[in-house]
């Protein structure tokens, strides 16, 4: 049986690439809405992946981007730090779990930081299934003075 931390260092290998597809979006104090997402992925040689998202409407006019990175450390755990320019930074941590023909990776903050203009978001939540070529991702946010609760799911598909 493989051991955990090579099943880590395999959902990392795995995940490097770029991604793409549609993603909806909703939450109480706006329109939902639907998008097109990227998510590209790259490692640089180093002991991390660069992380880099962008979400664009349906007349293909700019939504958001974040970039970031992800770490893997110890036997299965990973962190994730995301700035996005709306004035808000992400510091998250996890575990990485097995799944019949993938993995998920779910990621909640420690931190997060915000420019005094922000948006006042108090905590969220990140979530990875990759199965094959798949990957969905989930968001989930605490803010605005509403309780934590799903805010984007989208559906990518490895590009080749």
């Amino acid at each position: 049986m493989r051991s955990t931390f090579r099943r880590a260092m395999e959902f990392r290998s795995v995940m490097i690439g770029r991604w793409s597809g549609e993603g909806s979006g909703w939450y109480p104090t706006i329109a939902d809405f639907d998008y097109h997402e990227t998510v590209e992925v790259a490692d640089l040689g180093r002991p991390f992946l660069t992380y880099r998202q962008m979400t664009k409407a349906s007349d293909g006019s700019p939504l958001h981007t974040e970039v970031g990175y992800l770490r893997f450390v110890g036997e299965r755990q990973a962190e994730l730090v995301v700035a996005q320019p709306t004035g808000i930074s992400e510091v998250l941590t996890g575990w990485i779990e097995d799944r019949a023909g993938g993995y998920r990776l779910a990621l909640d903050s420690t931190q997060v930081g915000h420019t005094p203009t922000s948006k006042p978001v108090a905590a969220t939540r990140r979530i990875f299934l990759l199965e094959g070529d798949v990957l969905d991702v989930e968001f989930w946010m605490e803010a605005v003075g509403q309780p934590m609760q799903q805010h984007l799911r989208s559906r990518l598909r490895r590009n080749p």
